[in-house]
């Protein structure tokens, strides 16, 4: 349950959600910087909207929000079938860090327990079928997500088996296949992108650098499903 403290200190980020609902990324970038911006790199849109709510990602391993308990993630919603359009990262996976923890001491768990949603949508052009450019995305909605006990209960299966292979020094063998609501995807350019890691035998070896993930199931059916598309034609585009 939200308890009435965050709820009042959330209301701020709400408000400006709520003014800005139905705005492209490319009309709050503007409103933002005073200029246009013709090129957006990727994950760009998100940025802007941190930056609309006067956030910045500094990658920190608390919640956003750290003295609240309450993350913020802005995730890109598919107009034409109202479906997420990848999984959602949580954080970097620390190898060494995360096969000394217990779950009662994740840190993962700081980044769970209660997430501010914002979604924006990306239209398809007609003609093409491809993905609008990044200034054509809407800011649709928000949510505020308290997983109740048996999604923590999930959550937290999925992090000890996850975290099972790190500590067998496996952790080249995980894949995004595991974990019903949590995956460990990969992260970096190719499989020369390495962290250390344990090798099971009390020494070290270099795996491919993984973050833990929303899977897109999760984020459809808990987050998506809450979703108010009614500012949007016909909910698609």
């Amino acid at each position: 349950m939200l308890s009435s403290k965050k709820l009042k200190a959330l209301q701020k980020y709400i408000d400006i959600i709520e003014i800005n609902k139905g705005k492209t990324i490319g009309e709050i970038c503007n409103c933002l910087s005073g200029h246009n911006h013709e090129h957006y790199k990727k994950g760009a849109s998100g940025l802007i909207v941190e930056n609309l709510l006067g956030l910045t990602n500094n990658g920190s391993p608390l919640a956003d929000l750290a003295e609240l308990g309450v993350e913020i993630k802005v995730i890109p919603i598919q107009l034409n079938n109202l479906k997420v359009k990848e999984p959602t990262q949580i954080k970097m996976i620390n190898f060494l860090e995360v096969a000394k923890e217990t779950w009662e001491t994740a840190k993962i768990r700081d980044k769970i327990e209660t997430i501010f949603w914002i979604a924006y949508g990306v239209p398809k052009n007609l003609e093409t079928r491809k993905n609008e450019s990044q200034d054509k995305y809407i800011l649709l909605d928000w949510f505020i997500d308290v997983p109740d006990k048996e999604k923590q209960k999930v959550f937290k299966e999925d992090w000890e088996f996850i975290q099972s292979y790190i500590v067998q020094g496996k952790g080249d063998k995980l894949s995004c296949s595991m974990g019903t609501y949590i995956e460990p995807k990969t992260k970096g350019k190719n499989n020369k992108d390495v962290t250390p890691a344990p090798d099971g035998k009390g020494g070290i070896i270099k795996v491919r650098r993984r973050a833990f993930y929303f899977k897109k199931n999760y984020t459809n059916n808990n987050v998506v499903s809450e979703l108010d598309f009614s500012g949007i034609k016909n909910g698609k585009s």
